[in-house]
């Protein structure tokens, strides 16, 4: 059988090129492809956007409790060669669920894409905790991703007019909000720019003052 595979890295590793690269590839074989992301994703609407420009529209946009198993979305993928899920963070652990039973049960190998945390830098939500419960394979895509120190990124830290913050809805797209940038971030980084001067600070004591 196929299986569930979870690719993910910090913001602007590259995860949507990779889906496109991938999608590329399957069809310049005449394999057929499709690719799936969540509503909650509103930038692009029924596309998903690459940072380089690059675009593509999605096969099935789904909503927030839509199930993958109904007779409208099996008639789309089951001749799939190979399905692709962008931003999978976003959702749920039931639509997880079926995405492991279409790889184990139809056969067709699913490709999931995401964040494993979020910008408060705890695991982003019930889906990225049941993938990486479930998932057959997880990997991380390389190391694209770069701090604004120079160091690998392994954070997804959240800017509101310009300031660092770790307070707020989980789920804010960048672009949908103006005033809402996400920047990647290594581990010292978001200790230095996110956790001092955020509540949890006040925790850390003396060892702040060192710090700063």
């Amino acid at each position: 059988m196929a299986n569930l595979i979870f690719k993910y890295s910090a913001m602007n590793g590259g995860k949507t090129l990779n889906i496109l690269q991938t999608a590329y590839s399957y069809e310049e074989n005449n394999f057929k492809v499709v690719i799936i992301k969540s509503r909650k994703d509103t930038k692009g609407k029924n596309s998903i956007l690459s940072r380089n420009g690059m675009s593509r529209e999605v096969d099935i946009f789904l909503k927030d409790n839509e199930s993958l198993l109904t007779p409208k979305n099996y008639k789309i993928y089951y001749t799939a060669k190979i399905i692709l899920v962008d931003e999978v963070e976003l959702l749920n652990e039931a639509q997880i669920k079926e995405l492991w039973t279409i790889a184990h049960l139809i056969n067709i190998p699913v490709i999931c894409y995401g964040l494993k945390s979020n910008f408060k830098g705890d695991i982003f939500g019930a889906g990225i905790s049941q993938i990486f419960a479930i998932a057959d394979i997880v990997e991380e895509i390389g190391s694209s991703s770069v701090c604004l120190c120079g160091k690998k990124a392994i954070f997804n830290a959240r800017k509101i007019n310009d300031k660092f913050t770790d307070e707020g809805e989980i789920v804010v797209i960048d672009g949908s909000n103006k005033s809402v940038l996400y920047v990647p971030l290594c581990s010292d980084c978001y200790l230095k720019y996110v956790k001092i001067g955020s509540k949890e600070a006040k925790k850390l004591g003396y060892l702040v003052e060192k710090i700063k």
